[in-house]
Protein backbone atom coordinates (compact mmCIF):
# COMPACT_ATOMS: atom_id res chain seq x y z
CA UNK A 1 0.00 0.00 0.00
CA UNK A 2 1.09 3.49 -0.26
CA UNK A 3 2.57 5.78 1.96
CA UNK A 4 1.12 9.62 2.33
CA UNK A 5 4.61 10.27 1.46
CA UNK A 6 4.60 9.12 -2.24
CA UNK A 7 4.63 12.46 -4.43
CA UNK A 8 2.27 13.11 -6.31
CA UNK A 9 4.18 13.14 -9.79
CA UNK A 10 4.05 9.29 -9.00
CA UNK A 11 0.49 8.63 -8.39
CA UNK A 12 -0.43 8.16 -12.05
CA UNK A 13 2.49 6.01 -12.47
CA UNK A 14 1.03 3.90 -9.46
CA UNK A 15 -2.45 3.87 -10.48
CA UNK A 16 -0.91 3.14 -14.09
CA UNK A 17 0.65 0.05 -12.94
CA UNK A 18 -1.94 -1.29 -10.76
CA UNK A 19 -4.78 -1.51 -13.31
CA UNK A 20 -2.08 -3.12 -15.50
CA UNK A 21 -1.76 -6.03 -12.74
CA UNK A 22 -5.62 -6.28 -12.65
CA UNK A 23 -5.33 -6.55 -16.80
CA UNK A 24 -3.77 -9.12 -16.52
CA UNK A 25 -5.20 -11.28 -13.39
CA UNK A 26 -8.54 -10.60 -14.87
CA UNK A 27 -8.50 -10.72 -18.57
CA UNK A 28 -4.93 -12.26 -18.94
CA UNK A 29 -3.75 -9.15 -20.93
CA UNK A 30 -0.17 -9.40 -21.47
CA UNK A 31 0.24 -6.34 -23.76
CA UNK A 32 -2.05 -4.68 -21.19
CA UNK A 33 1.52 -2.12 -20.73
CA UNK A 34 1.18 -1.45 -24.03
CA UNK A 35 -2.68 0.41 -24.18
CA UNK A 36 -3.18 1.83 -20.77
CA UNK A 37 -2.90 5.27 -20.52
CA UNK A 38 -4.09 7.56 -17.22
CA UNK A 39 -5.04 10.95 -18.07
CA UNK A 40 -5.03 14.20 -16.07
CA UNK A 41 -8.90 15.13 -15.85
CA UNK A 42 -9.07 18.76 -17.36
CA UNK A 43 -13.11 19.14 -16.96
CA UNK A 44 -13.83 21.73 -13.88
CA UNK A 45 -17.05 19.65 -14.02
CA UNK A 46 -15.68 16.67 -13.30
CA UNK A 47 -14.29 15.89 -9.95
CA UNK A 48 -11.67 13.50 -10.46
CA UNK A 49 -8.38 14.14 -10.70
CA UNK A 50 -7.03 11.17 -13.48
CA UNK A 51 -9.29 9.23 -15.37
CA UNK A 52 -8.71 5.77 -17.90
CA UNK A 53 -10.88 5.49 -20.83
CA UNK A 54 -9.09 1.53 -21.22
CA UNK A 55 -12.79 -0.11 -20.41
CA UNK A 56 -14.02 1.57 -23.78
CA UNK A 57 -10.85 0.41 -25.77
CA UNK A 58 -11.25 -3.13 -25.19
CA UNK A 59 -14.67 -3.29 -24.90
CA UNK A 60 -14.63 -4.72 -28.94
CA UNK A 61 -11.90 -7.27 -28.20
CA UNK A 62 -13.69 -8.97 -24.98
CA UNK A 63 -17.15 -8.51 -26.02
CA UNK A 64 -18.32 -6.98 -22.94
CA UNK A 65 -19.33 -3.36 -22.71
CA UNK A 66 -17.81 -0.76 -21.74
CA UNK A 67 -19.70 -0.26 -17.94
CA UNK A 68 -18.61 -3.63 -16.80
CA UNK A 69 -15.35 -4.21 -17.98
CA UNK A 70 -14.86 -0.65 -15.30
CA UNK A 71 -17.03 -1.79 -12.63
CA UNK A 72 -14.64 -5.13 -13.01
CA UNK A 73 -11.47 -3.97 -12.63
CA UNK A 74 -12.61 -1.23 -10.29
CA UNK A 75 -13.71 -4.11 -8.24
CA UNK A 76 -10.37 -6.21 -8.16
CA UNK A 77 -8.09 -2.61 -7.56
CA UNK A 78 -6.43 -2.61 -4.15
CA UNK A 79 -8.41 0.60 -2.34
CA UNK A 80 -6.19 2.68 -0.78
CA UNK A 81 -6.60 5.84 1.58
CA UNK A 82 -4.39 8.15 -0.79
CA UNK A 83 -7.29 7.90 -3.25
CA UNK A 84 -10.51 7.04 -4.31
CA UNK A 85 -11.92 5.00 -7.26
CA UNK A 86 -15.08 5.30 -9.43
CA UNK A 87 -16.36 4.28 -12.44
CA UNK A 88 -18.93 6.90 -14.60
CA UNK A 89 -20.38 6.33 -18.08
CA UNK A 90 -19.84 4.83 -20.68
CA UNK A 91 -17.14 3.24 -18.69
CA UNK A 92 -14.55 5.57 -17.44
CA UNK A 93 -12.22 4.70 -14.47
CA UNK A 94 -12.35 7.98 -12.29
CA UNK A 95 -9.38 8.28 -9.28
CA UNK A 96 -9.63 11.01 -7.10
CA UNK A 97 -6.64 11.69 -5.07
CA UNK A 98 -7.28 12.50 -0.88
CA UNK A 99 -6.08 16.68 -0.21
CA UNK A 100 -3.60 15.73 1.95
CA UNK A 101 -1.81 13.46 -0.87
CA UNK A 102 -1.90 15.79 -3.23
CA UNK A 103 -0.44 18.72 -0.98
CA UNK A 104 2.89 16.25 -1.73
CA UNK A 105 3.71 18.56 -4.93
CA UNK A 106 4.05 21.32 -2.94
CA UNK A 107 7.45 19.59 -0.83
CA UNK A 108 8.11 17.32 -4.57
CA UNK A 109 8.68 21.24 -6.20
CA UNK A 110 10.11 22.74 -3.43
CA UNK A 111 12.63 20.06 -3.52
CA UNK A 112 13.11 19.44 -7.29
CA UNK A 113 16.52 20.66 -8.56
CA UNK A 114 15.02 20.73 -12.35
CA UNK A 115 11.46 21.27 -13.37
CA UNK A 116 11.35 20.78 -16.65
CA UNK A 117 13.39 17.11 -16.22
CA UNK A 118 10.06 16.19 -17.53
CA UNK A 119 10.88 17.62 -21.09
CA UNK A 120 14.16 16.38 -21.59
CA UNK A 121 14.57 14.17 -24.88
CA UNK A 122 16.60 11.20 -25.18
CA UNK A 123 17.18 11.58 -28.99
CA UNK A 124 18.90 14.91 -29.65
CA UNK A 125 18.62 15.96 -32.99
CA UNK A 126 20.54 18.85 -35.01
CA UNK A 127 17.92 21.75 -35.81
CA UNK A 128 17.92 24.39 -37.81
CA UNK A 129 15.38 27.50 -37.23
CA UNK A 130 15.18 29.91 -39.88
CA UNK A 131 12.93 32.83 -38.36
CA UNK A 132 12.49 37.04 -38.96
CA UNK A 133 14.04 36.88 -42.17
CA UNK A 134 12.38 40.28 -42.68
CA UNK A 135 13.66 41.57 -46.24
CA UNK A 136 16.84 43.89 -45.58
CA UNK A 137 14.91 46.97 -47.38
CA UNK A 138 14.13 48.76 -43.83
CA UNK A 139 14.09 48.60 -40.44
CA UNK A 140 12.35 45.94 -38.49
CA UNK A 141 8.87 47.07 -37.11
CA UNK A 142 6.70 45.99 -34.93
CA UNK A 143 4.89 43.60 -37.43
CA UNK A 144 8.36 41.31 -37.41
CA UNK A 145 8.10 41.08 -33.89
CA UNK A 146 5.59 38.25 -33.28
CA UNK A 147 7.92 36.12 -35.42
CA UNK A 148 11.29 37.48 -34.70
CA UNK A 149 9.94 36.57 -30.76
CA UNK A 150 7.76 33.37 -31.30
CA UNK A 151 11.06 31.74 -33.00
CA UNK A 152 13.76 32.86 -30.54
CA UNK A 153 11.56 30.91 -27.94
CA UNK A 154 10.97 27.99 -29.96
CA UNK A 155 14.35 27.51 -30.44
CA UNK A 156 14.99 28.27 -26.75
CA UNK A 157 12.19 25.45 -26.23
CA UNK A 158 14.11 23.21 -28.08
CA UNK A 159 17.06 23.46 -26.45
CA UNK A 160 15.20 23.22 -23.03
CA UNK A 161 14.70 19.45 -24.48
CA UNK A 162 18.25 18.81 -25.34
CA UNK A 163 18.14 19.80 -29.17
CA UNK A 164 20.99 21.11 -30.43
CA UNK A 165 19.54 24.44 -32.08
CA UNK A 166 21.29 26.47 -35.16
CA UNK A 167 19.25 29.66 -35.70
CA UNK A 168 19.76 31.27 -38.97
CA UNK A 169 18.17 34.73 -40.48
CA UNK A 170 17.91 34.33 -44.61
CA UNK A 171 18.81 37.55 -45.94
CA UNK A 172 16.89 37.96 -49.08
CA UNK A 173 19.84 40.80 -50.61
CA UNK A 174 19.06 39.52 -54.68
CA UNK A 175 16.07 40.66 -56.74
CA UNK A 176 13.81 43.11 -57.78
CA UNK A 177 13.75 44.48 -53.82
CA UNK A 178 17.04 45.03 -53.37
CA UNK A 179 16.95 46.63 -56.60
CA UNK A 180 14.10 48.75 -55.84
CA UNK A 181 15.94 49.83 -52.41
CA UNK A 182 19.06 51.22 -54.42
CA UNK A 183 16.67 53.31 -56.79
CA UNK A 184 14.66 55.06 -53.57
CA UNK A 185 17.95 55.91 -51.68
CA UNK A 186 19.74 57.18 -54.75
CA UNK A 187 16.37 59.43 -55.52
CA UNK A 188 17.18 60.85 -52.62
CA UNK A 189 20.52 62.47 -53.72
CA UNK A 190 19.21 62.90 -57.23
CA UNK A 191 15.72 63.44 -57.68
CA UNK A 192 15.87 63.25 -60.78
CA UNK A 193 15.92 59.53 -60.55
CA UNK A 194 12.70 57.95 -60.99
CA UNK A 195 10.99 61.10 -60.92
CA UNK A 196 7.44 60.51 -59.82
CA UNK A 197 7.52 56.97 -59.04
CA UNK A 198 4.86 55.96 -56.39
CA UNK A 199 6.51 52.66 -55.89
CA UNK A 200 9.34 53.52 -53.76
CA UNK A 201 10.35 52.75 -50.39
CA UNK A 202 9.82 55.76 -47.89
CA UNK A 203 10.89 56.99 -44.48
CA UNK A 204 13.37 59.07 -42.77
CA UNK A 205 16.00 55.74 -42.66
CA UNK A 206 16.09 56.55 -46.52
CA UNK A 207 17.49 59.54 -46.01
CA UNK A 208 20.04 58.56 -43.52
CA UNK A 209 21.32 55.70 -45.76
CA UNK A 210 21.53 58.64 -48.40
CA UNK A 211 24.10 59.98 -47.11
CA UNK A 212 25.95 57.05 -46.26
CA UNK A 213 26.12 56.31 -49.63
CA UNK A 214 27.09 59.88 -49.97
CA UNK A 215 29.99 59.75 -48.01
CA UNK A 216 30.98 56.30 -49.16
CA UNK A 217 31.61 57.98 -53.03
CA UNK A 218 33.17 60.74 -51.30
CA UNK A 219 35.66 58.16 -49.53
CA UNK A 220 36.26 56.26 -52.58
CA UNK A 221 37.33 59.40 -54.75
CA UNK A 222 34.68 58.25 -57.24
CA UNK A 223 34.26 61.58 -59.50
CA UNK A 224 30.58 60.41 -61.28
CA UNK A 225 27.31 60.93 -60.57
CA UNK A 226 25.13 58.41 -58.82
CA UNK A 227 22.82 58.52 -61.62
CA UNK A 228 25.52 57.32 -64.18
CA UNK A 229 26.76 54.79 -61.32
CA UNK A 230 22.90 53.48 -61.81
CA UNK A 231 22.89 53.30 -65.25
CA UNK A 232 25.98 52.80 -67.10
CA UNK A 233 27.08 48.55 -67.13
CA UNK A 234 30.86 49.88 -67.18
CA UNK A 235 29.77 50.97 -64.01
CA UNK A 236 28.38 47.61 -62.23
CA UNK A 237 30.92 47.00 -60.00
CA UNK A 238 30.54 50.73 -58.45
CA UNK A 239 26.78 49.97 -58.13
CA UNK A 240 27.14 46.59 -56.52
CA UNK A 241 29.79 48.17 -53.95
CA UNK A 242 26.89 50.69 -53.12
CA UNK A 243 24.12 48.01 -52.31
CA UNK A 244 26.35 46.54 -50.23
CA UNK A 245 26.75 49.35 -48.54
CA UNK A 246 22.74 50.06 -48.47
CA UNK A 247 22.06 46.69 -47.25
CA UNK A 248 24.82 46.60 -44.71
CA UNK A 249 23.75 49.35 -42.88
CA UNK A 250 20.06 47.92 -43.05
CA UNK A 251 21.19 44.71 -41.79
CA UNK A 252 23.29 46.39 -38.83
CA UNK A 253 20.16 48.16 -37.87
CA UNK A 254 18.40 45.02 -37.80
CA UNK A 255 20.88 43.08 -35.98
CA UNK A 256 21.29 45.51 -33.13
CA UNK A 257 17.28 45.93 -33.11
CA UNK A 258 17.13 42.01 -32.89
CA UNK A 259 20.26 41.78 -29.73
CA UNK A 260 18.44 44.24 -27.71
CA UNK A 261 15.44 41.71 -27.48
CA UNK A 262 17.69 39.25 -27.10
CA UNK A 263 17.69 37.29 -29.68
CA UNK A 264 21.20 36.06 -31.60
CA UNK A 265 21.34 34.32 -34.78
CA UNK A 266 24.15 32.08 -35.42
CA UNK A 267 24.29 33.05 -38.76
CA UNK A 268 23.12 35.59 -41.57
CA UNK A 269 22.66 33.33 -44.98
CA UNK A 270 22.52 36.26 -47.81
CA UNK A 271 20.73 34.76 -50.56
CA UNK A 272 23.60 36.18 -53.02
CA UNK A 273 25.39 32.92 -51.80
CA UNK A 274 23.27 30.73 -53.54
CA UNK A 275 24.31 32.57 -57.20
CA UNK A 276 27.68 33.28 -56.04
CA UNK A 277 28.50 29.44 -55.31
CA UNK A 278 26.47 28.37 -58.45
CA UNK A 279 23.54 26.56 -55.81
CA UNK A 280 20.42 28.02 -57.90
CA UNK A 281 22.11 26.20 -60.81
CA UNK A 282 22.43 23.18 -59.67
CA UNK A 283 19.26 22.73 -58.16
CA UNK A 284 18.03 23.55 -61.59
CA UNK A 285 20.35 21.25 -63.35
CA UNK A 286 18.62 18.71 -61.32
CA UNK A 287 15.33 19.06 -61.64
CA UNK A 288 15.87 19.22 -65.24
CA UNK A 289 17.47 15.87 -64.89
CA UNK A 290 14.27 14.57 -62.81
CA UNK A 291 11.74 15.97 -65.91
CA UNK A 292 10.18 18.64 -63.40
CA UNK A 293 10.47 21.54 -65.68
CA UNK A 294 9.02 22.42 -68.91
CA UNK A 295 9.25 25.08 -71.55
CA UNK A 296 6.16 27.77 -71.25
CA UNK A 297 6.23 30.84 -72.86
CA UNK A 298 10.16 31.63 -73.31
CA UNK A 299 9.97 30.83 -69.33
CA UNK A 300 11.24 27.51 -67.38
CA UNK A 301 8.79 26.29 -64.85
CA UNK A 302 8.26 23.45 -62.14
CA UNK A 303 6.67 20.71 -63.85
CA UNK A 304 3.77 20.51 -61.29
CA UNK A 305 -0.13 20.81 -61.35
CA UNK A 306 0.10 23.96 -60.85
CA UNK A 307 3.43 24.93 -62.97
CA UNK A 308 5.55 27.55 -61.21
CA UNK A 309 8.02 29.85 -62.89
CA UNK A 310 11.88 29.37 -61.91
CA UNK A 311 13.30 31.25 -64.67
CA UNK A 312 11.13 33.89 -66.49
CA UNK A 313 11.52 34.39 -70.20
CA UNK A 314 13.66 37.70 -69.43
CA UNK A 315 16.61 35.04 -67.58
CA UNK A 316 15.90 36.42 -64.52
CA UNK A 317 15.39 33.58 -61.67
CA UNK A 318 12.60 33.97 -59.52
CA UNK A 319 11.96 33.38 -55.32
CA UNK A 320 11.11 29.58 -55.51
CA UNK A 321 14.05 28.71 -57.52
CA UNK A 322 16.75 30.44 -55.00
CA UNK A 323 14.39 29.15 -52.15
CA UNK A 324 14.71 25.66 -53.48
CA UNK A 325 18.30 25.57 -53.11
CA UNK A 326 18.60 27.42 -49.63
CA UNK A 327 16.36 24.26 -48.88
CA UNK A 328 18.49 22.22 -50.20
CA UNK A 329 21.42 23.30 -48.46
CA UNK A 330 19.56 22.85 -44.85
CA UNK A 331 17.68 19.75 -45.28
CA UNK A 332 21.52 17.92 -46.02
CA UNK A 333 22.88 19.76 -43.17
CA UNK A 334 20.31 19.42 -40.76
CA UNK A 335 18.14 16.45 -39.31
CA UNK A 336 14.87 18.82 -38.79
CA UNK A 337 14.58 22.00 -40.49
CA UNK A 338 12.12 24.43 -39.28
CA UNK A 339 11.05 27.57 -40.97
CA UNK A 340 9.00 30.46 -39.56
CA UNK A 341 7.19 32.72 -41.72
CA UNK A 342 4.31 34.98 -42.01
CA UNK A 343 0.77 33.63 -42.87
CA UNK A 344 0.68 35.69 -46.38
CA UNK A 345 3.50 32.73 -47.42
CA UNK A 346 0.09 30.13 -47.08
CA UNK A 347 -0.06 29.39 -50.57
CA UNK A 348 3.88 28.96 -50.37
CA UNK A 349 4.18 26.15 -48.25
CA UNK A 350 2.83 23.60 -50.53
CA UNK A 351 5.09 24.73 -53.44
CA UNK A 352 7.98 23.86 -51.41
CA UNK A 353 7.17 20.90 -50.03
CA UNK A 354 6.44 19.87 -53.80
CA UNK A 355 9.99 21.00 -54.90
CA UNK A 356 12.01 19.45 -52.24
CA UNK A 357 9.84 15.94 -52.53
CA UNK A 358 11.28 16.24 -56.43
CA UNK A 359 14.69 16.53 -55.43
CA UNK A 360 14.41 13.56 -53.20
CA UNK A 361 14.22 15.10 -49.73
CA UNK A 362 12.47 13.88 -47.10
CA UNK A 363 9.76 16.46 -46.54
CA UNK A 364 9.36 15.14 -42.91
CA UNK A 365 12.20 16.68 -41.86
CA UNK A 366 10.74 20.27 -42.48
CA UNK A 367 8.13 21.87 -40.48
CA UNK A 368 6.63 25.25 -41.69
CA UNK A 369 4.81 27.41 -39.11
CA UNK A 370 3.19 30.25 -40.49
CA UNK A 371 2.70 32.85 -37.89
CA UNK A 372 -0.99 35.11 -38.32
CA UNK A 373 -0.53 39.02 -37.96
CA UNK A 374 -0.63 41.02 -34.92
CA UNK A 375 -2.26 44.23 -35.05
CA UNK A 376 -1.23 46.47 -32.43
CA UNK A 377 -3.26 49.43 -31.12
CA UNK A 378 -3.08 52.67 -29.14
CA UNK A 379 -6.06 52.75 -27.44
CA UNK A 380 -8.63 52.75 -30.57
CA UNK A 381 -5.85 53.43 -32.83
CA UNK A 382 -4.30 50.70 -35.41
CA UNK A 383 -0.76 51.16 -35.55
CA UNK A 384 0.60 51.01 -38.77
CA UNK A 385 3.47 48.69 -39.71
CA UNK A 386 3.65 49.55 -43.86
CA UNK A 387 7.44 49.41 -44.58
CA UNK A 388 7.30 50.56 -48.23
CA UNK A 389 5.45 54.01 -47.22
CA UNK A 390 7.52 54.39 -44.01
CA UNK A 391 4.71 54.75 -42.08
CA UNK A 392 5.13 52.18 -38.87
CA UNK A 393 6.70 51.73 -35.52
CA UNK A 394 10.10 50.18 -34.94
CA UNK A 395 10.61 47.36 -32.96
CA UNK A 396 13.21 49.68 -31.26
CA UNK A 397 10.28 52.39 -30.56
CA UNK A 398 7.92 49.55 -29.26
CA UNK A 399 11.17 48.08 -26.68
CA UNK A 400 11.73 51.72 -25.27
CA UNK A 401 7.73 52.11 -24.80
CA UNK A 402 6.43 49.09 -22.96
CA UNK A 403 9.76 47.19 -22.44
CA UNK A 404 11.08 43.93 -22.84
CA UNK A 405 9.12 41.29 -20.70
CA UNK A 406 5.90 43.29 -21.86
CA UNK A 407 7.21 42.34 -25.80
CA UNK A 408 7.84 38.43 -24.65
CA UNK A 409 4.47 37.97 -23.41
CA UNK A 410 1.89 39.76 -25.79
CA UNK A 411 3.76 38.23 -28.78
CA UNK A 412 2.99 35.39 -27.12
CA UNK A 413 -0.08 34.95 -25.63
CA UNK A 414 -2.04 33.65 -28.10
CA UNK A 415 -1.74 30.73 -30.95
CA UNK A 416 0.20 31.46 -34.06
CA UNK A 417 -2.49 30.71 -35.64
CA UNK A 418 -4.68 33.07 -34.27
CA UNK A 419 -4.51 36.80 -35.09
CA UNK A 420 -3.45 38.98 -32.08
CA UNK A 421 -4.57 42.29 -31.25
CA UNK A 422 -2.68 44.32 -28.33
CA UNK A 423 -3.31 47.43 -26.87
CA UNK A 424 0.10 49.37 -25.60
CA UNK A 425 -1.90 51.48 -23.36
CA UNK A 426 -2.32 48.05 -21.53
CA UNK A 427 0.98 46.94 -22.19
CA UNK A 428 2.52 50.09 -19.97
CA UNK A 429 -0.21 49.72 -17.02
CA UNK A 430 0.37 48.64 -13.84
CA UNK A 431 -2.58 46.69 -12.64
CA UNK A 432 -4.94 43.12 -13.43
CA UNK A 433 -5.49 44.35 -17.02
CA UNK A 434 -1.87 44.19 -17.75
CA UNK A 435 -1.16 40.09 -17.60
CA UNK A 436 2.47 40.65 -17.06
CA UNK A 437 2.38 42.92 -14.40
CA UNK A 438 -0.15 40.45 -13.12
CA UNK A 439 2.39 37.64 -13.05
CA UNK A 440 5.46 39.71 -12.15
CA UNK A 441 3.41 41.31 -8.93
CA UNK A 442 2.80 37.91 -7.66
CA UNK A 443 6.34 36.69 -7.87
CA UNK A 444 7.36 40.26 -5.76
CA UNK A 445 4.86 39.98 -3.48
CA UNK A 446 5.53 36.50 -2.20
CA UNK A 447 9.02 37.41 -1.93
CA UNK A 448 8.30 40.11 0.18
CA UNK A 449 6.14 37.61 2.36
CA UNK A 450 8.93 35.41 2.78
CA UNK A 451 11.29 38.01 3.63
CA UNK A 452 9.41 38.43 6.74
CA UNK A 453 9.82 34.46 7.30
CA UNK A 454 13.42 33.97 6.52
CA UNK A 455 13.81 30.61 8.41
CA UNK A 456 10.56 29.32 7.69
CA UNK A 457 12.07 25.95 6.85
CA UNK A 458 13.11 24.99 10.45
CA UNK A 459 9.40 24.43 10.64
CA UNK A 460 7.83 20.93 9.13
CA UNK A 461 5.39 21.14 6.05
CA UNK A 462 2.47 19.57 7.23
CA UNK A 463 0.40 17.71 4.53
CA UNK A 464 -2.98 17.97 6.50
CA UNK A 465 -2.74 21.38 6.91
CA UNK A 466 -3.98 22.54 3.56
CA UNK A 467 -7.62 22.30 3.61
CA UNK A 468 -9.21 25.38 2.82
CA UNK A 469 -10.52 25.43 -1.14
CA UNK A 470 -8.01 28.13 -2.24
CA UNK A 471 -5.13 26.24 -0.79
CA UNK A 472 -6.66 23.19 -3.16
CA UNK A 473 -7.03 25.09 -6.38
CA UNK A 474 -3.56 26.38 -5.86
CA UNK A 475 -2.28 22.82 -5.59
CA UNK A 476 -4.56 21.84 -8.02
CA UNK A 477 -2.94 24.23 -10.42
CA UNK A 478 0.64 23.29 -9.49
CA UNK A 479 0.01 19.67 -9.67
CA UNK A 480 -1.10 20.75 -13.38
CA UNK A 481 2.74 22.75 -13.85
CA UNK A 482 4.73 19.51 -15.24
CA UNK A 483 1.43 18.69 -17.51
CA UNK A 484 1.85 22.21 -18.47
CA UNK A 485 5.53 22.53 -19.54
CA UNK A 486 5.10 19.11 -21.51
CA UNK A 487 2.37 20.80 -24.04
CA UNK A 488 4.40 23.95 -24.30
CA UNK A 489 7.20 23.05 -24.91
CA UNK A 490 7.47 19.64 -26.46
CA UNK A 491 4.81 20.90 -28.73
CA UNK A 492 6.36 24.02 -29.18
CA UNK A 493 2.99 26.07 -27.93
CA UNK A 494 4.14 29.39 -25.32
CA UNK A 495 0.73 30.60 -25.22
CA UNK A 496 0.34 27.51 -23.00
CA UNK A 497 2.70 28.94 -20.23
CA UNK A 498 1.79 32.10 -20.44
CA UNK A 499 -1.89 31.33 -19.62
CA UNK A 500 -0.97 29.00 -16.98
CA UNK A 501 0.88 31.51 -15.22
CA UNK A 502 -1.49 34.00 -15.46
CA UNK A 503 -4.49 31.58 -14.01
CA UNK A 504 -1.75 30.75 -11.71
CA UNK A 505 -0.96 33.90 -10.45
CA UNK A 506 -5.25 34.56 -10.56
CA UNK A 507 -5.53 32.08 -8.04
CA UNK A 508 -2.45 33.36 -5.98
CA UNK A 509 -3.75 37.22 -5.80
CA UNK A 510 -7.32 35.64 -4.91
CA UNK A 511 -5.79 33.77 -2.28
CA UNK A 512 -3.56 36.45 -0.94
CA UNK A 513 -6.68 38.63 -0.46
CA UNK A 514 -8.49 36.39 1.60
CA UNK A 515 -6.11 34.50 3.29
CA UNK A 516 -3.23 36.15 5.98
CA UNK A 517 -0.17 34.44 5.91
CA UNK A 518 1.83 36.67 8.46
CA UNK A 519 0.14 35.98 11.88
CA UNK A 520 0.78 34.77 15.64
CA UNK A 521 0.15 31.61 15.02
CA UNK A 522 1.44 30.51 11.62
CA UNK A 523 0.61 27.86 9.00
CA UNK A 524 3.68 27.29 8.17
CA UNK A 525 2.03 25.14 5.65
CA UNK A 526 1.15 27.89 3.79
CA UNK A 527 4.42 29.49 3.84
CA UNK A 528 5.37 26.37 2.16
CA UNK A 529 2.88 26.58 -0.33
CA UNK A 530 4.00 30.37 -1.30
CA UNK A 531 7.33 29.03 -2.01
CA UNK A 532 6.30 26.17 -4.00
CA UNK A 533 4.21 28.93 -6.06
CA UNK A 534 6.94 31.68 -6.61
CA UNK A 535 9.25 28.71 -7.78
CA UNK A 536 6.86 27.85 -10.60
CA UNK A 537 6.34 31.73 -11.31
CA UNK A 538 9.94 32.01 -11.82
CA UNK A 539 10.53 28.88 -13.43
CA UNK A 540 7.39 29.64 -16.17
CA UNK A 541 8.60 33.17 -16.76
CA UNK A 542 12.11 32.06 -17.44
CA UNK A 543 10.90 29.50 -20.18
CA UNK A 544 9.28 32.72 -22.41
CA UNK A 545 12.67 34.86 -21.31
CA UNK A 546 10.58 36.98 -19.06
CA UNK A 547 12.16 38.55 -15.72
CA UNK A 548 11.26 37.39 -11.94
CA UNK A 549 11.35 40.12 -10.41
CA UNK A 550 11.59 40.31 -6.31
CA UNK A 551 10.82 43.73 -5.73
CA UNK A 552 8.36 45.82 -7.87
Amino acid sequence: MLTQLIYTKKMRDYIKREIIRVLIEVYDLSEAEDIVEIQKTSSKHVTSDYYTNIAMKLAKTLGEKPLLIAEKIVSSIITDTNYKVWVAKPGYINFTLHQSQKNNVVLEIIKSEDLLAGVKTSEARNIIVEFVSANPTGPLHVGHGRGAIYGNIISKYLEIQGHKVHKEYYVNDFGNQINKLVISVFSRIDGTIAHGSSDLYEGDYINDISKKIQQFIKNEGWDISIKKILENNEHSKKLEACKKVIVSSILENIRDSLSKLGIIFDNWFSESMLFENNLVDNIIARLRETGKTIKKDGALMFNDDEPRVLIKSNGEFTYFASDLAYHDRKMKKFDKVINIWGADHHGYVKRIYKGLESLGHDVGKLDIHLIQFANLYRGKKKVSMSTRKGEFVELDTLLQEIGIDAINYFYLMRSKDQHLDFDLEVAVSSNKNNPVYYIQYAHARIEKILSQVPEYNKYEFDYDNLTKKQEGDLVDKLINFSDTCKKSIINLKPQIMTNYLYDLSQLFHGYYANERIIKDDMNYSQVYLLVAIQKVIKCGLETINIEAPRKM
